[in-house]
Formats: C-alpha cells, sequence, structure tokens
C-alpha cells in the first residue's frame, strides 16, 4: 500500500469503541427511529386534538369524531374569552403560582439545608435523622389519622394546609444528602481555611456545585405542586378561595360542570354547545405553562438524577 494512499477508518463512538455499520445496524436504526416517531406522535396526538378542538366551532365540535388533525368549522377564540373571563380560573391560576413558588423556593431551601446537615460526619444525629426520613418514604399514617392531626391543628379550609405538611420530601432530601456526600472533601477543607462557616461554605461554595441537583428537584415540585388538586379536595371542602387551579379544572372536567364558567344572562343558551369547547380550552390553560417551561429544564434531569444516585 502507498504511504499516499488514505486509509478508510470506521467512525468511532463516544465511549472510543469501533461502530458497526453493517446491515444489521442499519436495521437497526431504522427501526429505532421509526419507534421513536411513532411513539412520539401517539404523545403528541391527544395534546394536538385537544388544541386543535379548543379552537374549532363549538357546534361542528359536538357532532365531530376520532381525532382533529385541523380546526373544524370557522377558528375561534370563545372558549378561551369564556375562561380566561372567569374569576375562578384566574383565582386558581393565582392560588396554583402561589403554591409553586413556595414549593420550588422555600421548599427547595429547606430540603437543600436539611441535606446539607444529614450529609455532615460531625452531626451525631445524621444518621438516626437519616433513618428517620428514610422510614417516613416507606410508612405513612393513612389519610384518616393524617385528616385527624390537620383538624386537631385548625388546618382545614385553611392554606396553610397545603403549604406546610407537604413543603419537603423525603426522596428530595436523600437525593441531596447524596450529592452533598459525593462531593470533594477538598472543596470544604479549602474554604475552611480561608475562614468560612458553615453556612458560607453550603451556599457559596457546594451549593454551586449541585445545581442540577436543586434544577431537578425544582422542577418535580413543580409539576407536583401544578398538577395537585387532591388535597385541595380533601383539606380544603369549604375553602374555594384557597383552591389550586387543578381543582377548579377537575370541576369542569370530570364532575361535567361548567356553570361556573358559563355564568351570565345568555348562559342556558350557550351552554348546550360550548361545553365541550370549554373543557378543552380549560385543559389547554392549565396546562400550558409547563408544555412551555419543561424543554428549558429538560437538561437538567438526567445529570441531577445521576450525579445524587451514582457513586464515583
Amino acid at each position: 500500500m502507498s504511504s499516499h494512499q488514505v486509509t478508510k477508518r470506521r467512525p468511532y463512538t463516544h465511549s472510543g469503541m469501533i461502530e458497526r455499520t453493517g446491515p444489521g445496524r442499519i436495521i437497526f436504526n431504522i427501526l429505532n427511529y421509526g419507534f421513536m416517531i411513532l411513539f412520539a406522535v401517539v404523545c403528541i396526538a391527544p395534546m394536538w386534538h385537544v388544541l386543535m378542538a379548543s379552537i374549532s366551532d363549538p357546534r361542528m365540535l359536538l357532532t365531530s369524531t376520532g381525532i382533529l388533525w385541523k380546526p373544524i368549522g370557522e377558528i375561534t377564540l370563545k372558549g378561551y374569552q369564556l375562561v380566561l373571563q372567569n374569576k375562578s380560573i384566574l383565582l386558581g391560576y393565582g392560588n396554583t403560582i402561589f403554591y409553586v413558588l413556595w414549593s420550588a423556593v422555600v421548599g427547595t431551601f429547606c430540603t437543600m439545608v436539611s441535606g446539607f446537615l444529614c450529609s455532615r460526619k460531625d452531626f451525631k444525629l445524621a444518621g438516626p435523622l437519616t433513618m428517620f426520613i428514610m422510614f417516613t418514604m416507606m410508612f405513612s399514617g393513612g389519610l384518616i389519622p393524617t385528616y385527624m392531626v390537620y383538624r386537631n391543628l385548625g388546618l382545614i379550609n385553611n392554606r396553610l394546609v397545603l403549604m406546610i405538611p407537604g413543603l419537603m420530601n423525603a426522596f428530595y432530601l436523600i437525593m441531596m444528602k447524596s450529592a452533598f456526600n459525593q462531593l470533594d472533601s477538598g472543596y470544604e477543607e479549602s474554604a475552611k481555611l480561608d475562614g468560612a462557616g458553615p453556612l458560607t461554605i453550603l451556599f457559596r461554595v457546594l451549593a454551586p456545585l449541585v445545581k442540577a441537583n436543586l434544577a431537578v428537584i425544582i422542577m418535580f415540585s413543580v409539576i407536583m405542586t401544578w398538577n395537585s388538586w387532591y388535597p385541595a379536595s380533601i383539606y380544603l371542602p369549604a375553602a374555594r378561595e384557597y383552591w389550586p387551579l387543578q381543582l377548579f379544572m377537575r370541576e369542569v372536567l370530570i364532575q361535567n360542570d361548567t356553570t361556573k364558567i358559563l355564568s351570565g344572562t345568555d348562559a342556558a343558551k350557550v351552554a348546550d354547545y360550548t361545553s365541550n369547547l370549554v373543557k378543552y380550552c380549560v385543559t389547554i390553560v392549565g396546562t400550558l405553562p409547563l408544555l412551555c417551561a419543561y424543554p428549558f429544564a429538560q437538561k437538567y434531569f438526567v445529570t441531577g438524577v445521576t450525579l445524587g444516585g451514582v457513586k464515583g
């Protein structure tokens, strides 16, 4: 072979191994990509149907069947006008945003501090406290004893019942503890040599190193709080002013009650053909913020979860 002749090399993967490009590999890629595309379509199709139905003609929507790939009839935003003008939906939005911010900011702060405390080797109660927290992950008192405790504390029909009991999550705390344990002890030792105290070490040295974990906890907290409705239905039965958005959505979608949204002098006239349209619009209004926020935090998920669960 001539020294000037260029030899073809097989492409290397990220792990350094030679990637095979034979017929079997090509068939696998075709089937793999085909399955993923089909899976994506199956996941996106229901949401696309809801979106198209929410801007379709309400009368024609009553007679339509199957998945809507485009709006039917004249495009209208009447459903969104009815939903966004309703005081209950706006009140639910405000309550949900408040609960989300409380859980994401205050809850994550408490989780980070508690995880840092449980990871300290010089803290004598770190082991027992961690075991107690893990015990709560496997066992609970049940709904009735929990309700009785909240009632005796005066939390029923009180906004605090959604803010205090669920402020911290045991799984998130264990994840933060593992993340702090996996950090090199040299960071903390260097900070101590410079005269830094525990709070300075936590917030200025260690916290930036576990920001991926914090991003995951914040995103999970936002999703769980935004979609939560069951605790409010149990503990806030007579306090509609504290209801989150999802509980109002449940009232419309599951209990089939659109009378509070279709209120007014012409409610009886439009309720017959506008009820389905309102349900689709309520679904979009309730899920759109999460759909917009999720892509920006998706990159932290794999990094954050593996950082808290893999040693090495």
